[in-house]
């Protein structure tokens, strides 16, 4: 019964994350069919979903993070719709929150960079929907970990989200 479990929540946590990437861009290109799109995300999810089982058992650096969300970026474009490197992060960084809070893998080193945490460290001139540099991502980090001061950005970020009120 374990295994159907985290199926679930790995189904669950990639949707959450999926929305959480895309709901403020447009990120179909190339895609337009219904039946394309559903198998474009079952591709990518199947894909993050061992990218960060095999890498994320033990506690990961920052330039291999940043080395995995350009596979996953790579990934995409491979499979006839790239995504650019602000959705690409958004949606690895989701993932990798999801499974680290499940207690699957060893704390992540970054944060989901979204317009709310940039918001919280005082950065209004940057559109993470719009960010397709790996560099700026690179000064983003820093930024956030300059501006925390927090050995992690992880754990900075679980103590200081909040969900919009309703």
């Amino acid at each position: 019964m374990k295994a159907e479990k985290n199926k679930f929540l790995q189904t669950e946590f990639f949707i959450f994350s999926w929305r959480a990437a895309v709901e403020h861009n447009k990120v179909w290109k190339n895609i337009t069919k219904d039946k394309e799109k559903k198998e474009f995300r079952k591709n990518v999810k199947d894909f993050l979903d061992d990218l960060i089982k095999k890498n994320y058992q033990e506690k990961v650096s920052d330039d291999d993070h940043i080395k995995n969300i350009i596979e996953l970026q790579k990934k995409t474009e491979d499979l006839g719709n790239r995504l650019n490197f602000g959705t690409c992060q958004k949606l690895f960084n989701m993932m990798c929150k999801y499974y680290w809070c499940a207690d699957w893998i060893s704390e992540p080193p970054h944060l989901p960079i979204d317009s709310i945490n940039l918001k919280k460290i005082k950065v209004n001139n940057i559109s993470w929907t719009q960010l397709d540099n790996v560099d700026k991502y690179k000064e983003l980090i820093e930024d956030f970990k300059q501006r925390t001061d927090s050995n992690s950005l992880s754990l900075w970020e679980l103590k200081n989200w909040a969900r919009p009120e309703y």
